[in-house]
This record gives structure tokens, C-alpha cells and sequence, in this order.
């Protein structure tokens, strides 16, 4: 019984699944590949293509592979546009909602939400002063302090 749940089917099928759930969380546009190409050897070891596990290797690393560098700059146009923030964002004068320390992380607001900000300035931004939203390092607003 146990033997049949843990067919190679069913271990690419879960791989796969995680790998997605992973990407989702992310948004590296790295791990969503992989996931699909394991999806696709569950697929193919399903069909009787690739009974072996070498035969699986082979097509996961293909595919994935092949994805991975023809798919992903359009994925990531798709869901981010040309540019890796959204034109809005820049400029945007916020307020500093927890100091941001010289090094550090600190938190801003910006359309009512609480971001986590950080600075490449030599001294540290206080709470309550207004800085400016100068890019976006995945969750975290990288922003400069305006006199």
C-alpha cells in the first residue's frame, strides 16, 4: 500500500506542487519552472514514457531548463511590466513610520500600507520624516532622506 502512494507519479506530482507554492511566495520566477517540469515528468512517468529514474532526471532537467530561459523574461513582463517597479512608485514622497538606522531596516507608509524601508545614507532617518521612494528591492522600499 505504502509503496504505491510513493510511486515516481505521485513524488514528481508533489514536487512539483511544492516547488509552485514556493515560487508563489517568492515571485523569483525561478522555482515555478522547475515545478512545471516536475509536473511534467509526473506526466510523462504517468504515460509510461520515462520509467526510469534516469530517463526522469532527463526530461526534468530539460524542460525545466528550456523553460527557465525561454519563458521566464516573458513571465516576467507579463506580471511585472518592462520595468522591475511600477513607474508610480518612484519619486513617491512617504513618511517613516519606524526610524531607519544606518544599515539597517526601518518601515514607511505608503497608500496606507506599512513597508519595510532601508537607506544607503550615512546617517540614520528618524520616525516621522518624509523621505522618497527611490526603487523596490522585492518587499523592501529602498528610499532617500529629502531635506
Amino acid at each position: 500500500m505504502f509503496e504505491s502512494f510513493m510511486s515516481p507519479v505521485i513524488v514528481w506530482a508533489i514536487v512539483g506542487i511544492v516547488l509552485i507554492i514556493i515560487e508563489l511566495m517568492s515571485l523569483t520566477f525561478v522555482f515555478a519552472f522547475f515545478g512545471v517540469g516536475a509536473l511534467i515528468v509526473s506526466l510523462t512517468t504517468w504515460a509510461g514514457i520515462t520509467p526510469g529514474i534516469s530517463s526522469q532526471l532527463a526530461v526534468f532537467a530539460v524542460s525545466s531548463l528550456f523553460m527557465l530561459f525561454v519563458l521566464r523574461k516573458t513571465a516576467k513582463k507579463l506580471f511585472f511590466g518592462s520595468h522591475d517597479i511600477p513607474p508610480d512608485y518612484k519619486g513617491q514622497k512617504v513618511k517613516v513610520v519606524k526610524a531607519i538606522p544606518v544599515g539597517g531596516e526601518g518601515a514607511i507608509s505608503y497608500r496606507g500600507s506599512v513597508w519595510i524601508a532601508f537607506s544607503e545614507s550615512a546617517e540614520p532617518i528618524l520616525d516621522g520624516s518624509t523621505v522618497e521612494i527611490v526603487s523596490l528591492d522585492g518587499i523592501r522600499a529602498k528610499v532617500k532622506y529629502i531635506e
